[in-house]
This record gives C-alpha cells, structure tokens and sequence, in this order.
C-alpha cells in the first residue's frame, strides 16, 4: 500500500486475487454445504480512474508476470525450433505436432478471450482486468448476451462444466470445470447498469463477487518515495507469488483442504448470525443473494490464506477463518452500499459530498449543525430537501451520530444537531 497510496481495500484485492491464482488453483475447500468448493476467488473493485488499481494490480502481479514472461519465452524457442524442423522435411515426412503454450492469463475483457485460454489446456483461469467497463458494456453483457453470459461465468466459480457448441467447431463443445480467479475493476459510473440490474442479482453473477468501492484517497497522496523495505517486501511477495504458480502449473494435482474443528465452530458461527439477518425486515434480507455465500467466500478467503503461508497445509486454521470471515463481513457492507448506490444514486453523491466537506471542515468527534451546512456546505446539500436524505445515509452508516437534544453547538443550543464519528 506504501508504494501506490491506494486504497486499502483495492491494494488488499490486488494481494488477494494474484494469491488466489498462483496459491490456490489447483485447490478445493471444505463448506458448510457438505461439498468441496473451488478455492479461488472473484474480486470486483469500483474505483475512479486516477485511484492507482492498475498500480496496485501491477505490484502484486510482478511474481505472476515472470512465470508468464517466461513461458512466453520457452514457446517462443519451441516454435523457432519446429520451424526448423519443417524446413529439414523432405516431402512425405511427418510433420511434428506444433508446439502449444499453456496460457492461464486472460487481459481481455471478453468471454471469448477467456474461452480461447481454456483451450490452452493450463487447467485453471486467471481472469484479471481493469477495464471491465468493456465487458460489462460489450457484446458479452448485451441485452441478448447478458443472461447467458452471466450464467457462464457463475459456472466457472462453481467449478461446473457445460457445453458450449458451435457449428464451426469440431467435437461437443465440451467446456471442463475450469477453477478460476477473477479480478475486475470499473468506474462508478456502471453501478446502475450492474447493481441496478435486476437480471445480473437474479443470475447470481454478482453474488459470486467480493465487491469493495472503497472511500477515495485522490487529494491526500503527497508524494512519497518507496523505501527499501518497502521494496524488499513487495519482491518477496514476487517470488513467493511466482514460485507457487510454477508448482501450480508443474503439479496437476489438487489439494484438498478442510476445516479444523475450531475453523469450522467459526464459519457455522458466522452463517448463523447472517442467517438470522435474511429473514423479513433484516439488514441482509434485500441481498440475499450475496449474504447466502457468505460463509463459502469466508471459506475459499481462508483456503487462499492458508495456502500461502503454508503450501502443505491440509486443513484451515480457526484464526485463519475469523480473518476471512472479518474480510467477507467488509465486503457484505460494501455489496449492500453498492446495491443502495444505485437506487439513491443522487442521495449517494450528495452524502459522499457531505462527508467529504465535513472531513475536511471538522476533525473526528466535532459537532455541527444544519444550519452550518445549509450556509457553508456543498451546494448540492443547501437545501433541506436534500440535505435530511444525505444526514439520513451519513447515519446509516455511522459516519455521524445524532447528540442529544439541547446539546449546544457552535455557542447555540440545538434541537437537532451531529457529530462527525471519530472513526470517520
């Protein structure tokens, strides 16, 4: 995070998906559904352009680029090397085989990109891009492609196969169960056509994804030079990174983790507590859809985890799974604000304004009254109408709590007063 100053939370996406390809590929984990789930893990981050994602995604992909480079490498001299061979052929010999390279790697924003890597025959997908809006807005997301593609990608996170013919194709169409990690960024500018879609909620695409769209940090990033430990850590990451994918691609075997006993207290413990918020009237219930896999992301989270700090392990540590579950709690609130987002998208803008403005007006734990906004504040919350929506969203979430009546602020007792939270 040091050396991009990006967000915490897309820094942390970055970290986790390049883990989740070159760690857990060939993985599965046990879930409280009784079944075995593909480890890997599909992130999603909205963020403006200017918030240093591609930054973030290039520090932690260094280890994965390098295996990628070098691969690019040996297919290169195998295909100088038949080419010579061809050239010796005199007419009637065979022909040898034309040498094939074992691509994972998709950058294109396309389902047919990710198809034509499948057929390299790696055995697992590694789906990254920041330039998601050309998928969502392209011809894979169009009106009569959406519902068929999102069903295709949900496929590949739950590890099923399908058939996928076409009449200039040989053989079936046969498509195998392809585990694969997902790392995909766009504008806010998409949230209506993505969370407001009422399509991609009900085809599940969305639920599948750990969504952040985390607070901007574009106007505090003073200049600061990486330091060598900063370096030294990111290189290490590299080689681990890097290490760990070769052996993925070398040993086709999988590993199979479980729960340990107390992983397992933790992850039914978790699922209960969300449980009891899908019914009628609870916090989850307008997103059930992603709080239901709620307890399967916290255990791939701590798959990836596990697998990282110990390549040999065979089952998942209680403390490992408190951190995944501490994770996909993070990310519950940020699926539920994204899916608010676009129902109030201008109450959103508005409170967003308002939290900035008094960030940068008032240190953590100040109070304020309505007037003060109404006469200094962003202009978009000079009026009562829309400033009530905006203070109602900032309460919400608990980025400002209401003093009690009478409480004097800026010398004048208020009926109706805030202060901006010290966690703000």
């Amino acid at each position: 995070m040091a050396m991009t100053q990006a967000p915490a939370a897309i820094v942390a996406q970055s970290v986790l998906s390049a883990t989740s390809l070159a760690c857990a590929s060939r993985a599965k984990v046990e879930t409280l559904a009784g079944k075995l789930a593909n480890a890997p893990t599909f992130m999603l981050a909205v963020a403006d352009s200017g918030e240093r994602k591609s930054a973030a995604d290039g520090i932690a992909m260094r280890g994965i680029e390098r295996v990628v480079l070098e691969m690019r490498h040996e297919h290169d001299l195998a295909m100088a090397e038949y080419r010579e061979v061809l050239e010796s052929l005199a007419r009637g010999d065979k022909k040898p085989k034309r040498p094939t390279s074992r691509s994972f790697l998709v950058t294109e924003p396309t389902i047919e990109g990710a198809f034509k890597t499948i057929d390299c025959g790696a055995g697992f997908l590694g789906w990254f891009t920041d330039e998601a809006a050309s998928f969502w807005g392209g011809h894979s997301m169009s009106k009569d492609q959406r519902a068929k593609t999102s069903g295709i990608v949900s496929k590949f996170w739950d590890g099923a196969y399908f058939f996928r013919p076409r009449a200039t194709q040989e053989g079936d169409g046969y498509v195998p169960p392809t585990p694969t990690t997902l790392n995909l960024m766009f504008q806010p500018i998409l949230i209506r056509d993505t969370y407001g879609d009422a399509v991609l909620i009900g085809q599940g695409i969305l639920a599948r994804m750990l969504p952040a769209w985390p607070e901007s940090k574009m106007g505090s990033r003073k200049f600061k030079r990486a330091t060598d430990a900063d370096k030294a850590i990111a290189e290490e990451f590299a080689t681990r990174t890097a290490d760990a994918l070769k052996t993925t691609l070398e040993n086709p075997s999988e590993k199979i983790l479980t729960l340990s006993d107390g992983a397992m207290n933790i992850c039914v413990s978790f699922h209960d507590a969300i449980e009891a918020e899908l019914g009628p009237g609870g916090w989850a219930a307008d997103i059930s859809g992603f709080a239901a896999k709620a307890p399967e992301h916290a255990c791939r989270l701590s798959a990836i985890m596990t697998l990282f700090e110990d390549p040999a392990a065979k089952d998942v540590s209680p403390e490992v799974m408190e951190k995944a579950c501490q994770i996909v709690r993070y990310h519950l609130n940020q699926f539920k604000y994204l899916c608010i987002a676009d129902t109030n998208e201008t109450n959103m803008q508005a409170a967003q304004d308002l939290l900035d403005w008094l960030r940068r007006n008032l240190r953590p734990g100040d109070a304020f009254s309505t007037e003060r906004v109404m006469q200094f504040g962003p202009i978009g919350t000079r009026r009562s109408k829309a400033l009530s929506p905006a203070i109602d969203i900032l309460l919400k979430y608990h980025w400002i709590i209401e003093v009690p009546p009478g409480t004097k602020v800026e010398g004048k007792a208020r009926k109706k007063a805030y202060q901006l939270s010290p966690h703000a």
